[in-house]
């Protein structure tokens, strides 16, 4: 719990919507959630532009330019989706750790209130994170010759879509908000060496060298292993035990309700198996390479 408490504590988000927000339970939280998501997306936003205009740009990574250039606009996507991660992980592992019965379907009633708080400031905050990627992908997918988004860019989006509904709606419904903490995690502990992965990606092409090479190759090598554990062995765990207390215990069913519950599970299962698939296409690139 001291450890717990240490996390959550010592977070820099946590302190940030702390300031901005005040630590209140007010008896009608939507007016503050939304509040939250969009200090999150204006927050989110302004890293975009500092990536973009203090890092790549005078780098020589020239965000303006049009389609043979949407790698770098991938790279700032990629700079704002690490800040992000960067700043979740702490406090949701504090979340995680401090929750007084770590079932997956657990209600807001059962839950302390500086747990509910936190968890649905931490939930506004990817919300926010969700809602300005989904804004930026479709935004550069107008382009002079008319409208059009990329197989890779469309998986982002349901992805996001799978997310937002899922966190959305454990807040209406007051119930399995700590289902969605553990996915959260899961999901994000390997975002930061994922997008580290595909800037160098990137950098290989525009900056040829040594040690540009050698660091992508340890990269691949590193989210290969991660990404490729988390997801095809302890993902489909963490899964299968938040769909059994969903939807094969009585207290899951009450709470969540059934009908959620199978949604929730399918929204798990399909983002489980998109991540397979790339799980092993990553691993794929990552030992096609030279040693």
């Amino acid at each position: 719990m001291a450890v717990a408490s240490m996390l959550l504590e010592s977070s820099p988000i946590i302190k940030l919507y702390r300031a901005v927000f005040l630590y209140s339970s007010p008896k009608d939280p939507v007016p503050l959630a939304y509040a939250q998501v969009l200090f999150s997306i204006a927050f989110l936003t302004a890293f975009r532009y500092f990536w973009m205009y203090c890092v790549l740009t005078p780098n020589g990574w020239d965000a303006s330019a049009p389609v043979p250039l949407a790698k770098t606009r991938e790279s700032i996507g990629g700079l704002v989706a690490c800040t992000h991660s960067s700043l979740l992980l702490m406090p949701l592992l504090g979340l995680l750790l401090s929750h007084p019965t770590k079932k997956p379907s657990a209600s807001m009633s059962s839950s302390p209130p500086f747990w509910n708080y936190h968890s649905s400031t931490l939930i506004s905050f990817t919300t926010g994170y969700m809602l300005q990627d989904a804004f930026w992908i479709l935004r550069y997918s107008f382009t002079p010759s008319g409208f059009s988004v990329s197989a890779n860019d469309t998986t982002f989006l349901l992805h996001h879509l799978a997310t937002t509904l899922y966190m959305v709606s454990s807040r209406v419904r007051g119930a399995g908000h700590y289902s969605a903490m553990i996915l959260m995690w899961l999901g994000e502990v390997t975002n930061p060496v994922h997008n580290i992965y595909l800037i160098l990606e990137h950098a290989v092409a525009k900056y040829p060298g040594e040690r540009v090479d050698l660091a992508f190759w340890y990269a691949s090598k590193a989210f290969a292993v991660s990404y490729g554990f988390l997801r095809i062995v302890v993902g489909p765990v963490a899964g299968i035990w938040i769909a059994y207390d969903l939807l094969l215990t009585s207290e899951g069913r009450k709470r969540v309700g059934l009908t959620l519950g199978v949604v929730w599970t399918v929204l798990i299962e399909e983002v489980l198996r998109g991540s397979f698939v790339y799980a092993l296409e990553v691993a794929a690139v990552a030992w096609s390479q030279a040693d």
